[in-house]
């Protein structure tokens, strides 16, 4: 192959899944750490919150089924950092109103599934991501998660701005979840660059998930503003949760 031209990057010296954390001061790891936890908790919350006022899933019906996986999975089934297992447990605990809310009010959003297919795709997803998570895990030797969060985080703000547009309107969703959701995917970036400074995939990952919450962001508040909707009303009046239901 000598007449191909020469390559412009070489491969890494050492493999930087093989690098391990950075010895990070304690105070510092939280200061950035701490915001993920708070961000995600509150995006649960006040998605279930909305669930309730609009009777729609604030969060994704898909994604919840991964978001699931990974939190049970790296929780109860395989090893895990003492600190990272004490913060999947309390997300654990909230994504089980999350799940129930998802059996209940998600097949709104897929009205050509049947209540039992939808069921089953939703329970299919679930395992099949589990299996993915922990093997996932395993493969990187990512003992807190970190790696197999971010690559989901991804989808997941995709399947954000694809909710919006599947529909219609801002039923089920408010500007606050979407802060928090923004909130808590930053910081995680942030204390993915600060424990794993050497990760060159962060480095594509986290900046796309980001831009990805933006727009996000950005469309949410476009279409409250064209429904006449206050952005940052806390509690969207019942005339438009049900008229938003039936676009």
């Amino acid at each position: 192959m000598d007449w191909l031209p020469p390559f412009l990057i070489p491969m890494s010296e050492v493999a930087p899944v093989t690098v391990g954390p950075a010895d990070v001061p304690r105070v510092l790891f939280w200061m950035v750490a701490g915001p993920t936890v708070l961000g995600w908790m509150v995006t649960y919350l006040l998605a279930i919150r909305q669930a309730i006022v609009d009777g729609r899933v604030g969060v994704p019906a898909y994604m919840v089924a991964v978001n699931f996986a990974w939190e049970f999975s790296l929780t109860f089934v395989l090893e895990q950092t003492p600190t990272q297992r004490g913060i999947n447990f309390v997300w654990v605990i909230i994504n089980v109103f999350l799940l129930y809310q998802v059996f209940r009010y998600g097949r709104n959003d897929y009205p050509a599934l049947s209540p039992r297919t939808f069921r089953w795709s939703i329970v299919g997803v679930l395992v099949w991501a589990s299996l993915i998570v922990m093997a996932g895990a395993n493969e990187f030797h990512d003992r807190d998660g970190m790696y197999i969060g971010m690559i989901i985080n991804l989808p997941l703000s995709a399947a954000f701005i694809l909710m919006l547009k599947r529909r219609g309107s801002s039923v089920g969703q408010s500007m606050y979840i979407a802060t928090a959701k923004f909130v808590g995917s930053f910081f995680a970036g942030l204390t993915g660059f600060l424990v794993y400074p050497a990760r060159v995939l962060f480095l594509v990952l986290v900046p796309t998930m980001v831009v990805l919450d933006l727009v996000y962001l950005v469309l949410l508040h476009r279409k409250m503003r064209a429904e006449g909707r206050s952005p940052w009303a806390f509690r969207a009046p019942a005339t438009f949760a049900m008229a938003a239901d039936k676009s």
